[in-house]
């Protein structure tokens, strides 16, 4: 049924500061932005080795029961070296959410809250690079 990760979509308040932030700390533009003038609803970047899709959405258009912050479900990221980009998140001005935790057996899990109240995580994940490998 549920076939893989397409698209996470995190909220800002301010979509021009999160869209610069998110470009520093992913290293690449956002490829989609709608509207194409003036201030962005909507922007979305391409990033990972599937391609997979971050998506920054204007909160004035978040449900009316979304949370205003951090909370509910973490969707974490793979990294290679967690314990530094754990220190670029911290550098960026996003805050500690969950500390460096091992989980066992390779599995090691952080996640911080991004400036606009967004729960981002991440994870070595030996799973992950043993898909990837295939």
């Amino acid at each position: 049924m549920l076939r893989g990760f397409t698209t996470i979509t995190y909220w800002a308040d301010d979509m021009d500061a999160a869209r610069r932030w998110y470009t520093e700390l992913l290293g690449v533009e956002p490829y989609f932005v709608r509207p194409v003038e003036g201030p962005p609803a909507y922007v979305e970047f391409r990033i990972g080795d599937s391609q997979d899709e971050l998506g920054l959405k204007d909160r004035r258009y978040a449900p009316a029961e979304a949370a205003h912050g951090p909370g509910g479900a973490v969707m974490y990221w793979h990294v290679d070296d967690i314990e530094a980009t754990f220190q670029k998140l911290l550098s960026l001005g996003a805050k500690e959410y969950q500390p460096i935790t091992p989980r066992g057996e390779g599995f090691v899990t952080a996640s911080v809250v991004d400036p606009f109240g967004n729960v981002l995580g991440i994870m070595h994940n030996p799973h992950y690079l043993e898909m990837l490998a295939r």
